[in-house]
């Protein structure tokens, strides 16, 4: 071997060296980055998971939540329905009575709504025509102070009556008096029916 080869051979053996030496330190560095970014995804993953798994929750919680507010409004809409039903139910009884019955509730209805001072019970044109001859006699006997006249006036007002006092008119219809009753009474039904 010449000196050219000797000193070629030492140049290439240096050169292997500090290929290998780079390769080497390359390979340890590029296995650093890979383990710090398997940490970084590893800790990204674990975290897009819990992320997503309380997101999962709450979307479960709102809609658990959204769907008993649903049901309770549901429940409510149907009670409100059949308290309706009940005061229509009412409203017709007392609309369908004909005869004594319904000059009967007539008379209870005055004597509880009327006032301490005289007036006139005004009908409608049919019930006004109707009005037992003895029904403004036996009125005023079950009254304790005033007396009520059954008035030559008539209204278009349906079922029931109206009760005027020197100008000043009580409207005891049924359709307003079931309508009156209804704010006062609409808890108590709802007690009896659903409890």
């Amino acid at each position: 071997m010449t000196g050219l080869d000797k000193i070629l051979e030492q140049i290439k053996k240096e050169s292997d060296e500090t290929v290998s030496k780079k390769l080497s330190e390359a390979k340890d560095r590029a296995d650093s980055i890979l383990e710090e970014a398997k940490k970084d995804v590893s800790g990204q993953c674990e975290s897009i998971e819990k992320n997503g798994r309380n997101e999962a929750q709450e979307i479960r919680k709102r809609a658990v939540s959204a769907a008993d507010l649903y049901k309770r409004k549901a429940v409510l809409a149907e009670k409100q329905r059949i308290i309706s039903g009940v005061f229509e139910k009412a409203y017709a009884e007392l609309s369908n009575l004909s005869g004594s019955s319904y000059y009967d509730a007539v008379m209870k209805i005055a004597v509880k709504n009327a006032l301490s001072q005289d007036g006139e019970i005004i009908f409608s044109k049919d019930d006004r025509a109707n009005v037992p001859s003895d029904f403004e006699m036996r009125l005023n006997a079950q009254l304790k102070d005033g007396k009520l006249k059954v008035s030559d006036t008539t209204r278009p007002i349906g079922k029931g009556f109206i009760l005027s006092y020197g100008g000043v008119e009580q409207n005891c219809t049924f359709s307003a008096l079931v309508e009156a009753s209804k704010e006062t009474l609409q808890d108590r039904v709802q007690e009896i029916l659903f409890t």
